[in-house]
C-alpha cells in the first residue's frame, strides 16, 4: 500500500512539472567562461525544482541577471509568462565562491509560485526576495546589443609610494656667446643633463570596464632633494590591459596628458619652470585581484616636454611603486 501511495505522489509531481526556457544570463562578465557557468548553474537549479530546463521556446521563461558590486554579486531571476513577470527572486553573494548558492536560491524563489499556478494570485513577498506580483515588462533586449546591456564597472582608488630615478636635459645659455668672458658665463649658467634619485607618490583611479581592460587616470609626482631641488608631476589618462583574470594578474598600460616641472638646477625662470605634454608607460602585477582591496607593484616611465611646440627639452623619470587599490 505504501509503495502504491508513493507512486501516486510521484505521478502527481510529474504532472505539475513544466518546460522552462532558460534564457542566456546577462551581466555575467566577470570571467571569460562566466556566462556558460551561470547558465549551467541555473539549469541545474531549475531541474531541482522538478521542472525541465530547455533551450527552445517555452511558455515559461526564466531570465537571470548577475550584477557585480565591488567583490560581491547580486543575482536576480525572473519567471516570465506571456511577457509578464509572474515570479522573481533576488540573492546576494558575498564573494564568487558563494555565487552558486545565490543562483540556486534566486532560481527556486522565482519558480516558487509553481508554473501551473502562475495565473493565480501571486505569493506574498518575503523579507529576502523581491515581490512576485505580476507587472508588465519591455521585450527582452538583444544580448548582443552592447548599448542595451552595459556591464557595471569595478572602480578602485590607488595610493602608493616608491623610488624614482629622474633626469633633466642639457642647457647652454646662448646669451653667453657675446659675453666678455664666455667661459665664466657658461660655467655659471649652463646645466649638464643630470640623473637624481627621487621619491615618487602614486595616485590613480582605475575603472575596470571588462575583466581584461581598464581605463586609468594616474598622477605621479617625483621630488628630489639630492643636490638641487626638483619637482616633477604628470597627470595621465590612459588604460591597462590584463592578459589574465586570476588572483595574481600582470598588466601593461600607457597614457598621455599634461606635466609640470619645477627645477632648481637652472638659473633662469624659463628653464626652471616647465609645463607641457606628457606621456607614460607602465608594467606591473596586481595581487588579490578578485578582492575589493588589492596590492599593486608597478614600474613606470614618465616623460614631460617643456612647451607644446618643441620636443627638444624634456624631463623623464623611471619609478617603482607599491600601492593599495581599494
Amino acid at each position: 500500500m505504501k509503495k502504491i501511495f508513493t507512486a501516486i505522489l510521484s505521478l502527481a509531481a510529474l504532472s505539475l512539472a513544466a518546460n522552462v526556457q532558460v534564457l542566456a544570463p546577462t551581466g555575467a562578465e566577470f570571467a571569460p567562461d562566466a556566462p556558460n557557468m551561470v547558465h549551467s548553474l541555473v539549469r541545474a537549479s531549475v531541474s531541482e525544482t522538478g521542472n525541465t530546463p530547455v533551450n527552445d521556446e517555452a511558455e515559461i521563461q526564466l531570465r537571470t541577471n548577475v550584477m557585480a558590486m565591488g567583490s560581491s554579486f547580486v543575482v536576480v531571476c525572473e519567471q516570465l509568462k506571456g511577457g509578464t513577470i509572474v515570479g522573481s527572486g533576488k540573492q546576494k553573494a558575498g564573494s564568487i565562491n558563494d555565487l552558486d548558492v545565490a543562483i540556486d536560491v534566486a532560481v527556486k524563489s522565482a519558480l516558487a509560485n509553481s508554473t501551473e499556478n502562475a495565473s493565480a494570485a501571486p505569493a506574498p513577498a518575503s523579507d529576502t526576495y523581491a515581490s512576485t506580483a505580476p507587472r508588465s515588462v519591455e521585450p527582452e533586449a538583444d544580448a548582443n546589443d552592447n548599448f542595451a546591456h552595459k556591464r557595471p564597472t569595478r572602480n578602485y582608488k590607488s595610493i602608493g609610494v616608491g623610488a624614482a630615478l629622474w633626469h633633466n636635459y642639457d642647457y647652454r645659455d646662448e646669451s653667453c656667446k657675446d659675453a666678455e668672458k664666455p667661459r665664466d658665463c657658461h660655467a655659471e649658467n649652463d646645466v649638464d643633463k643630470d640623473w637624481d634619485k627621487a621619491f615618487v607618490f602614486h595616485f590613480a583611479r582605475i575603472f575596470e570596464v571588462v575583466p581584461q581592460a581598464a581605463i586609468t587616470i594616474e598622477y605621479n609626482t617625483n621630488m628630489s632633494f639630492s643636490g638641487d631641488w626638483q619637482w616633477f608631476n604628470v597627470l595621465l589618462l590612459g588604460g591597462r590591459f590584463f592578459p589574465s583574470t586570476g588572483v595574481m594578474t600582470p598588466y601593461v598600460g600607457a597614457g598621455a596628458g599634461l606635466g609640470l616641472e619645477l627645477d632648481a638646477h637652472y638659473n633662469t625662470g624659463d628653464e626652471a619652470f616647465a609645463f607641457g605634454l606628457a606621456a607614460g608607460a607602465e608594467v606591473g602585477v596586481i595581487f588579490f585581484r578578485n578582492s575589493s582591496a588589492q596590492l599593486e607593484v608597478g614600474l613606470a616611465w614618465d616623460a614631460l616636454w617643456d612647451g607644446f611646440d618643441s620636443f627638444d627639452r624634456h624631463f623623464g623619470a623611471i619609478s617603482a611603486h607599491i600601492a593599495v587599490n581599494y
